[in-house]
């Protein structure tokens, strides 16, 4: 069963609709916060939680259905049946370098974004997988899963679920055996420190709302990370 606080919209300044619900809960879908096979709540449990009507509960699922992205299923329940299966096959056949490239033509954007939209509640999930890194110097798999948290907590900074949902993606594409093999390779001790500020730099870059210095923070963070993988593809 879902539960209540994936499901909240946020205040608007005028009555929420169907298009409005089924925005959201296609966001919420395609950023993998409802999975497929997943069931959603009933009716009158969506109309409470959203302060509508059923009917208006009503046409929003009927406008997800006919996107693909649920399935009423009679005497049992609306399900979620979308499934990616384009972004599973990018990501793995998606080489690191290609990962790297697709990454320096967008983050460097995403701290600007940052920079503009951030509030202190972002700044201190961000600064939170920061801290961890910080501490992982010898420990490779905990540096990379924070460093993911890290940049996916940039990305939320920006207030734009479009943005988050493509560095999700992304985060997918680090999970494959290649780039996994090549973590093996370039995560040193080390590289985690010099990564680690970078990081730092990058953070605060944003919490000063400096926006040139943190891309070009950014940037020459995906350089040294783009060099590192060169040199261990070569060896």
């Amino acid at each position: 069963m879902v539960t209540d606080h994936r499901l909240r919209l946020q205040d608007l300044p005028y009555k929420v609709g169907a298009g409005d619900i089924a925005i959201h809960v296609r966001r919420q879908i395609m950023g993998g916060d409802l999975l497929h096979g997943e069931r959603l709540p009933p009716e009158r449990a969506f109309a409470d939680q959203f302060g509508v009507s059923r009917g208006t509960v009503r046409d929003a699922l009927r406008r997800l259905e006919e996107g693909g992205f649920v399935e009423k299923r009679p005497g049992s329940g609306t399900y979620v049946t979308y499934s990616d299966t384009e972004t599973v096959s990018i990501a793995q056949s998606t080489s690191p370098l290609e990962l790297i490239d697709t990454r320096y033509a967008l983050e460097p954007q995403i701290v600007r974004f940052a920079v503009l939209n951030a509030t202190e509640q972002a700044l201190v999930k961000a600064e939170n997988a920061l801290s961890v890194m910080e501490r992982s110097e010898y420990d490779p798999d905990s540096f990379s899963s924070s460093d993911e948290a890290f940049h996916l907590a940039l990305a939320e900074c920006t207030r734009n679920a479009m943005l988050v949902w493509i560095t999700k993606r992304v985060s997918e594409v680090r999970n494959n055996t290649e780039w996994a093999r090549m973590r093996q390779l370039t995560l040193s001790a080390d590289m985690i420190r010099r990564y680690n500020v970078q990081h730092r730099e990058i953070f605060e870059a944003v919490r000063r709302r400096d926006a040139e210095r943190g891309a070009k923070a950014m940037r020459t963070h995906l350089d040294l990370a783009r060099r590192s993988l060169i040199n261990a593809a070569s060896t």
